[in-house]
Order: C-alpha cells, then structure tokens, then sequence
C-alpha cells in the first residue's frame, strides 16, 4: 500500500496540478485510461465543492494505493458547505468512480472521499 498526500490552496487554478497528480497515481493501480479520464473529472468535480476564492485555506488531498483500488480523500481546512447530494455537480461525481461520500469532521471541515477500482466500471 503506497499513501500520497498534498495540499494546494483553496483556489480554482490548482485544480490542474490536483487533476493531473491523480491521472499519474490512478495508472499506478492498473485503471484504464477511460476510469482515468472518469476519475479525472470526478477529481475536479470534488474540488469544486471545496474552493474557497475568499480565504487562504488549503485543500489536502490524500492518496492511498492498495493493489487495484484508489482511494482518494479531499479534506477542506476551511468551514465549507457541504455538497448538495441532489445537485448536478454531485450527480456527476458519483457516476464517475466507484464510491463517492462525504462527511463533516469534529472541526466542521468537509472530507470527500472517492474511490475508483480496476476492472470494476463506476
């Protein structure tokens, strides 16, 4: 198991670098190149939810690596709100990857958590 961890500001133009770290990890656990593309997208979609253009807070994203399952958690260290489950946005993450939560932690930050699997369509 391999763990990779992050963290960019809260700001809309890091979105890029979050995007291509987790095309580079997901070809590490066997995705094809359509659940990277997949994988990818739902990446930006998360970081959406978490942007925060007024403050200077950061966004830390961890990796984990185990086999053919990617694990990728994305925590807010500033007090967002949380994502609407009915809203588009939300609709579009969960069918990009295998598994979508979120939650809020004893700090009131947002954790989302996607999870994307090899051999195993979203």
């Amino acid at each position: 198991m391999a763990t990779i961890h992050i963290s960019v500001p809260a700001q809309a133009e890091y979105v890029g670098l979050v995007r291509s770290t987790s095309a580079h990890v997901a070809a590490q656990c066997d995705l094809t190149m359509d659940q990277i593309e997949d994988l990818r997208l739902a990446v930006n979609e998360a970081f959406a939810f978490l942007v925060d253009p007024t403050s200077d807070s950061n966004i830390d994203i961890t990796f984990v690596v185990d086999g053919s399952t990617l694990s990728i958690t994305l925590k807010s260290s500033h007090t967002a709100q949380e994502p609407d489950r009915n809203s588009f946005g939300w609709t579009v993450l969960s069918a990009l990857v295998n598994e979508v939560a979120s939650s809020r932690n004893e700090h009131g930050r947002i954790i989302i958590e996607l999870t994307a699997m090899a051999g195993v369509s979203a």
